[in-house]
């Protein structure tokens, strides 16, 4: 990690003594800037969270031992900064009758428990004219309300109920008028989805239309992805079998009172696994019953939805509040469950509530909240995948403790 850090910062110096010595180009423009964190949190019962427990998600399924006693039920407690994050933009002007930027993202949350390593967030070249965008590269898939992320003190802007999706694309905007915007996407996951959908040559392909301003917005969004889970059969017959799923989105803003914010979110989608979000995929049970060895596919369905508000009280204080929930729907068609490509199988509803309070004094912020996650897994499914047995209830109380540095 020190390695990799090395080079980043000598890579940031190099460019700034570059900027020094070409006092010539004053064109160019650039900025360096970042925030640090030190987050403590705990939590009362063990859940589904990566990166050394930042990035929570919801409680696990009980797990009793021979005395009917739960073994998830037990607290922790955990002190994380790699949620750090380092940032640099470059802008120049007239470029092809516009202004061009190049923008560079990290943090230091790894992969899974590999944490305190540069990740890469966001590094995408954008091309802005007066009223379109042309951008390339890496950052939020369409799909991610950006507009309206919750501001929570815990790390992961209220997913799973939230899309959290950050993927390579070609994404264009353009004003229809002061207060309309439209635009369109063509991306590419990563992981083994992204593999299946370059053998499958077709990009996600999404859409967005917004109404308002930043006090007050309403966008729907759609999307649509076909990937080719494998290239192969058991027989080593070649096929190109894929399965398409779809997805569709609201999320709206209402800034009122001086200062009071009111958000929404409602999205329901198949296969919302790419987003970080319930769902899947999985061979059409009835075509696996016959013996088919070039079987076809179906794909789980996903409603999530949330509400949030956030006002000042006093200067510096922001108090604010999360509640959502999501629920698993099912399969359209009968699924092949013990094959099936369904992160987290198993759960079929969770809840969310979290009050926080944030203090800001310049360049210093202290966040504290709560967050209570209720969570109902099945014991047993139907052909559909709906839970014909359940198991208790499973709920986790976390608090957090976050100090921030932005500079």
């Amino acid at each position: 990690m020190k390695r990799i850090l090395a080079v980043f910062i000598s890579t940031l110096l190099g460019i700034a003594c570059v900027r020094a010595a070409d006092s010539t180009e004053k064109r160019v423009k650039f900025k360096f800037g970042g925030r640090i964190d030190a987050q403590l949190f705990h939590d009362s019962y063990t859940s589904k969270a990566s990166n050394s427990g930042i990035f929570y998600y919801f409680p696990l399924a009980p797990e009793y031992n021979a005395q009917g006693q739960d073994l998830h039920r037990e607290n922790s407690l955990r002190f994380g900064v790699a949620n750090s994050r380092l940032r640099f933009t470059a802008t120049a002007a007239d470029i092809l009758g516009g202004e061009a930027a190049g923008y560079v993202e990290t943090d230091f949350m790894g992969s899974g428990s590999n944490i305190g390593v540069l990740r890469l967030r966001h590094a995408y070249i954008s091309l802005n004219w007066e009223r379109s965008q042309l951008m390339i590269g890496q950052t939020n898939n369409l799909s991610v309300p950006e507009e309206v992320f919750p501001n929570t003190v815990a790390h992961g802007a209220g997913t799973p109920l939230n899309p959290q999706s950050r993927i390579p694309q070609i994404r264009y905007s353009r004003k229809l008028g002061e207060i309309v915007r439209l635009s369109a996407a063509a991306g590419f996951y990563t992981g083994k989805e992204g593999e299946a959908q370059a053998y499958g040559l077709v990009p996600d392909f999404a859409l967005r239309l917004s109404v308002g301003d930043n006090r007050t917005k309403v966008s729907v969004s759609g999307a649509v992805k076909s990937i080719r889970p494998r290239n192969l059969t058991e027989d080593s017959i070649r096929t190109h079998r894929r399965v398409a799923a779809f997805n569709a989105s609201i999320f709206g803003l209402y800034t009122f009172g001086g200062g009071h914010k009111l958000t929404a979110f409602a999205m329901w989608g198949e296969d919302l696994s790419t987003l970080s979000m319930l769902g899947g995929y999985g061979p059409r049970l009835r075509d696996v019953e016959r013996g088919e060895t070039d079987y076809g596919y179906t794909t789980t369905q996903t409603i999530a939805m949330w509400l949030g508000f956030e006002t000042k009280i006093m200067k510096g204080w922001q108090p604010g509040l999360l509640t959502g929930w999501t629920k698993n729907l099912g399969s359209g068609r009968e699924i092949d469950l013990a094959e099936a490509e369904i992160p987290d199988k198993g759960i079929d509803w969770y809840f969310r509530l979290s009050p926080r309070l944030w203090y800001h004094y310049k360049q210093l912020s202290f966040g504290l909240e709560y967050m209570y996650s209720l969570a109902s897994w099945g014991r047993a499914f139907d052909a559909h995948y709906r839970p014909t047995e359940r198991y208790e209830n499973s709920q986790n109380h976390r608090v957090t403790l976050l100090a921030r540095f932005k500079f």
